[in-house]
């Protein structure tokens, strides 16, 4: 146990899955921050086992406390490149109460750099303290400057994951004129840099299925929570070229 925290927090290099090797793979390599690789587990339901259905669950919330779920994966990449740039301190977006900017939080302080959490709220929240419940706690624990867009101002730039993102580059430009240097994180850290934490857990799901004697014809779907998407691409590109 000793050795595998010593290991955590470390920025090593990171070579592709030999069937993604003619992409190009991620120049500056990933943070160790996720208690990785997750267990895959049998699910034992009855009501499935008589419709002759075979569930497993790939146990994604046990990739660490602070750090939870599928997000870790997308930020073990983004903190490297982050981390590699020079900048200085991290901005990203998300609702009052998001996972991802609480992750994002956790996962910035872990790696040095100072968290900026762009968070949505209705106009009546806008000028008021939100509060410490939830996710809001985590973040404020972690230290990070949370700084509150109004809904009006989300629809004004038309209510979509786009009008987010200039949310975001606003306060990213904000703080480029205070002389500091902010790496910017989109909703849900969805980018293409990201997107190889789920190619990479495609692998780390072969892995597993070989090591049990599985085939790889094992699962014929996977199924998971989309909300920007970059999850969703990520295991849909890794299982596409892994076949």
């Amino acid at each position: 146990m000793a050795a595998f925290q010593m290991q955590l927090l470390r920025r090593v290099s990171y070579e592709a899955p030999s069937w993604a090797s003619h992409l190009r793979a991620p120049e500056h390599g990933r943070v160790l921050l996720g208690h990785l690789p997750t267990p895959l587990m049998p699910w034992a339901c009855p009501a499935l086992q008589d419709l002759g259905v075979k569930w497993s669950i790939k146990r994604d919330d046990l990739t660490g406390m602070e750090l939870s779920g599928n997000k870790v994966r997308k930020l073990e990449f983004l903190m490297a490149d982050a981390l590699s740039g020079g900048y200085d301190c991290v901005v990203t977006v998300g609702g009052l109460q998001s996972n991802h900017c609480r992750a994002t939080a956790a996962a910035a302080r872990l790696a040095g750099l100072e968290p900026h959490l762009v968070l949505l709220v209705n106009d009546k929240l806008a000028d008021k303290d939100p509060g410490m419940e939830g996710n809001l706690l985590m973040s404020r624990l972690l230290g990070a400057k949370l700084h509150m867009c109004a809904a009006s101002d989300y629809y004004r730039y038309g209510g979509n994951l786009e009008a987010a993102d200039e949310l975001n580059l606003q306060v990213a430009r904000a703080l480029t004129k205070e002389g500091r240097r902010p790496y910017v994180i989109p909703v849900g850290g969805t980018t293409p840099l990201a997107a190889w934490g789920y190619i990479n857990a495609v692998q780390e799901l072969t892995e597993q299925m070989d090591a049990t004697g599985e085939s790889n014809n094992s699962f014929d779907h996977i199924v998971v929570a989309a909300g920007s998407g970059g999850t969703t691409a990520g295991l849909a590109l890794g299982c596409r070229l892994s076949q």
